[in-house]
């Protein structure tokens, strides 16, 4: 998921040729004669053709849709604008800088260090007091609040603005495990709580609502840039792929191939199974664009404290409704329902 799409296209296109080859090398379905049939080969080729053609034109449509998005009037871009530096100023009330960075990987970092000095803030609170059970739980909360605030300040360190990284590293902290855990320590311990511990435990939930705010913003500046780096690729492949596939339908109604053999292979095959890997690169650059986007997708689907991925310690409730005969029950983190009725 980290790599350079330039290189998955590149690899993904040497599978295809390379599996053409071991397919002919071995010749399960004679693939001497399928690529030998010269008909068949300039249907494949056309139709591989005109998919170019029209992968470019979704391309430009696509295009058109964002471009339209992004053409408003002056008082929308002003809102925007104005909720952005709004947005800062909130950040900039739990971090030690008057001004919040500017570039993503930075703004992260700072809005972690956040978290960190407001985890601080909580256990020193609870500490002042004497409810050991509350001392237990915080301490947990705080200590799995700051491994992930390590990991995901040192991968930010690492990364380069506009790069992957930057989004990763907001993609692997998990606050919505510990947006639901400090909610949950924060009802379960409601009355039991000062005055002090409730606005530590508050500043804790705004800051990782921040978190998850700011990652979802740059979810969406990353879908952006990889729509516009992905329609200029595609351009910048889909011409030259279309004079090429056009050059081989002429190449095989003529039955001109260079004469070169590899273990043991005709001219014809390793030509027909070359071009063919180069027909397919608009569809390769695309998959490998695709492939990143389906995985960032999948892995943000939930916002705030909803968790859709395995490995989660959190436990279900259980739930008990007297006088209309329902018991609701949530039992070993799997969510159950069940309904007894009373016979009429």
């Amino acid at each position: 998921m980290t790599g350079r799409r330039l290189s998955v296209t590149l690899a993904l296109m040497l599978a295809v040729f390379v599996t053409i080859l071991a397919l002919a090398l071995l010749d399960p379905v004679k693939v001497h004669d399928l690529f030998d049939e010269k008909t068949a080969g300039q249907q494949l080729f056309t139709a591989l053709l005109s998919g170019a053609i029209l992968l470019v034109s979704i391309v430009v449509s696509i295009n058109s849709v964002t471009l339209s998005e992004e053409i408003t009037d002056l008082e929308n871009q002003e809102q925007r604008i104005q909720a952005t530096l709004d947005y800062h100023r909130r950040i900039e009330e739990y971090i030690e800088a008057e001004v919040t960075p500017a570039r993503p990987a930075d703004f992260l970092t700072a809005v972690l260090y956040g978290l960190d000095q407001q985890a601080e803030v909580l256990e020193e609170t609870v500490d002042a007091g004497g409810n050991e059970r509350l001392k237990e739980d915080v301490a947990a909360l705080t200590s799995g609040i700051s491994t992930d605030v390590l990991q995901a300040r040192r991968r930010l360190e690492a990364a380069e603005w506009g790069t992957f990284d930057v989004l990763l590293a907001g993609l692997n902290y998990d606050y919505s495990s510990h947006l639901h855990a400090v909610r949950g320590l924060r009802h379960e311990h409601g009355d039991a709580l000062s005055d002090e511990e409730r606005q530590a435990l508050e500043g804790v939930v705004d800051v990782l609502t921040h978190i998850g705010t700011s990652r979802e913003y740059f979810k969406s500046l990353y879908y952006k840039r990889e729509l516009a780096l992905l329609s200029s690729r595609l351009l910048y492949v889909g011409l030259p792929v279309i004079v090429f596939t056009s050059y081989v339908i002429l190449a095989l109604d003529a039955q001109l191939f260079p004469q070169v053999s590899m273990f043991g292979l005709s001219p014809v095959l390793l030509s027909v199974a070359f071009a063919f890997t180069v027909a397919l690169a608009p569809y390769l650059v695309l998959t490998s664009y695709v492939l990143r986007a389906t995985a960032v997708t999948l892995q943000t689907l939930a916002a705030g404290p909803f968790i859709l991925h395995d490995g989660s310690n959190i436990e279900g409730l259980d739930w008990e409704v007297s006088g209309d005969g329902r018991e609701w029950t949530a039992v070993g983190g799997h969510e159950q329902l069940s309904e007894e009725l009373d016979d009429d």
